[in-house]
């Protein structure tokens, strides 16, 4: 207990030092290594200065408790004999400078740290001098937060930072010591800082990091919790952006930093209460569908709806009567705690979605059911294609060799929606694979179907031909009964209705042969076109 109580000091004093001393690696007889600020040996009692709750204090150890004190330039400053007196004076001024700053800052430190500074000071100040207690039972320290890390920002930005974390990790009822990642000199990463503090006790660790996002000119402040109820942690991640050119009065309003760090300790966030705005729309006619392009219908004008929205947005309103279309927009800039009032005259429009892929020549299909080797392709891009219903609706996209893609878009009441899609190259076989067998089955249900229309094509002409050759056989039959009746069988009207008997016979025959061979045909078209339709 002692070797870790005596870690903490020394991490807690180098977290954040003055100018005041050096800097000096220690080394105790118990064997612990600790980077702290030396100010000096006054009667075998060594002076260390550094920070605890952020306010700086002065930590005084016997001498006999260090093994060695190493300066920057490897100088044994424990073991140093050449200059006594000047080094006596010098600890003795440091001592006194940093005494009296000490009180300065002791009188102005708040009441919420006094307690902890002061527990801490006396158990420091009595473990070096009670030679008889060998295991000293201070409070164990818990909370450990690794300051704020920050690349291409200024340092004093994550420091603040750092600070304000503290402090309501502090009204938040926890103890927090703060850290630089510098002061774990063995590790290079989160995972191993923490291992090492979870080692000496520590159950509640945070890591602060704030990341630039250039293009949007805001800071993300990104705050990961490790807390071991066991011997495994509870990892928790919470990040929340703040403009850049405000970032501390970004970070405080609503709640933005308490509500980072209930989300980081996995509690629930505060809710906060948001300006609303009030739209009230207006159009001519009434009776208007009113939408914007997130959101289906959301009213019928004239109505008012309420939004959270801060930025501009648009709002669509349509009118449709038999496939015929009116419709307008507009965007509408709320006015937190207001309302907005807005007139749209509706116009006539008939919107239209022109697709274009790259490479053109894919096949649209409506999207909402599987494509099968029967579904239809509605298009061929590029192609335009006459919308009727407003609202959010979807495409699937399929060419050979190319990825499908689904198309999700809203269709607004204007004349032209532009729809643009690269398809991306299979590369999966398997893909590949699936993707060649649908063509196969679709080429053959076209070829089928090209079967099955001549089939159609062919059975209905020979119908129509075993239907004149019964016409030619009726008409024959008529004149044959008339033959039958007594007369001249050698007269000339005679002889002209045996020749037309003759010949309707004739014609009867070379139709039902024609007819019938026509419907064989068609029956076997059928029955192929049936066989690679199905």
């Amino acid at each position: 207990m002692k070797k870790i109580f005596l870690l903490l000091v020394f991490a807690l004093t180098a977290a954040f030092a003055e100018p005041e001393g050096v800097f000096v690696d220690v080394e105790l007889m118990s064997g612990t290594h600790q980077r702290a600020k030396f100010l000096g040996i006054e009667n075998d009692t060594v002076s260390l200065g550094g920070y605890i709750q952020n306010k700086f204090t002065v930590v005084k150890i016997a001498k006999k408790q260090f093994k060695k004190i190493v300066d920057e330039k490897g100088n044994d400053l424990l073991n140093e004999t050449s200059k006594p007196q000047a080094t006596d004076t010098v600890a003795s001024s440091s001592s006194t400078k940093v005494d009296t700053k000490q009180a300065a800052i002791s009188s102005s430190s708040s009441e919420a740290q006094a307690p902890i500074e002061s527990q801490a000071q006396d158990s420091l100040e009595a473990a070096p001098k009670t030679e008889e207690i060998e295991k000293p039972t201070p409070q164990p320290i818990k909370t450990i937060l690794v300051a704020y890390t920050a690349k291409g920002i200024e340092p004093s930005i994550a420091d603040q930072f750092t600070g304000l974390t503290a402090r309501l990790l502090m009204e938040a009822g926890e103890k927090p010591q703060v850290i630089r990642k510098s002061d774990i000199s063995n590790c290079d990463d989160n995972i191993c800082i923490q291992n090492e503090l979870a080692a000496h006790g520590f159950r509640s660790i945070y890591f602060g990091e704030i990341v630039q996002n250039i293009k949007t000119d805001s800071l993300t402040l990104n705050l990961t919790h490790a807390f071991y109820e066991d011997s495994l942690p509870i990892l928790h991640r919470s990040s929340v952006n703040v403009s850049r050119a405000s970032a501390f009065g970004d970070a405080i309003t609503n709640n933005k930093l308490k509500n980072q760090l209930l989300d980081a300790q996995g509690k629930e966030t505060i809710k906060t209460k948001k300006n609303r705005t009030y739209i009230h729309i207006e159009t001519d006619p009434d009776g208007a569908t009113i939408s914007r392009s997130e959101k289906d219908a959301i009213c019928k004008s004239p109505c008012t709806f309420v939004t959270s929205d801060t930025t501009k947005f648009t709002v669509h309103a349509y009118w449709n009567v038999d496939r015929h279309l009116w419709g307008a927009s507009t965007n509408i800039t709320p006015l937190p705690g207001d309302t907005v009032h807005v007139s749209l005259k509706l116009k006539r429009v008939t919107p239209e979605i022109r697709i274009l892929t790259f490479p053109e020549g894919a096949s649209v299909y409506k999207a909402g059911a599987p494509i099968t080797k029967r579904s239809k392709a509605i298009a061929k891009t590029p192609e335009k294609i006459p919308v009727y219903n407003m609202g959010t609706d979807s495409l699937l996209i399929r060419k050979a060799g190319y990825r499908d893609t689904l198309i999700n878009f809203y269709v607004a009441p204007v004349s032209q929606i532009d729809l643009s899609v690269d398809l991306e190259k299979l590369t999966d076989f398997d893909e590949i694979e699936k993707q060649n067998k649908w063509l196969h089955d679709k080429k053959m249900q076209t070829i089928g179907e090209a079967f099955i229309g001549g089939a159609a094509g062919t059975i209905l002409i020979g119908s129509l031909l075993m239907y004149f050759a019964h016409l030619d056989y009726s008409d024959a039959e008529d004149i044959k009964s008339d033959l039958k009746i007594p007369g001249s069988a050698k007269g000339k009207n005679y002889q002209d209705k045996v020749k037309k008997n003759k010949k309707l016979v004739d014609q009867g025959d070379n139709k039902a042969i024609a007819g019938s061979i026509l419907l064989g045909t068609g029956a076997a078209l059928l029955g192929v076109g049936l066989y690679f339709y199905f």
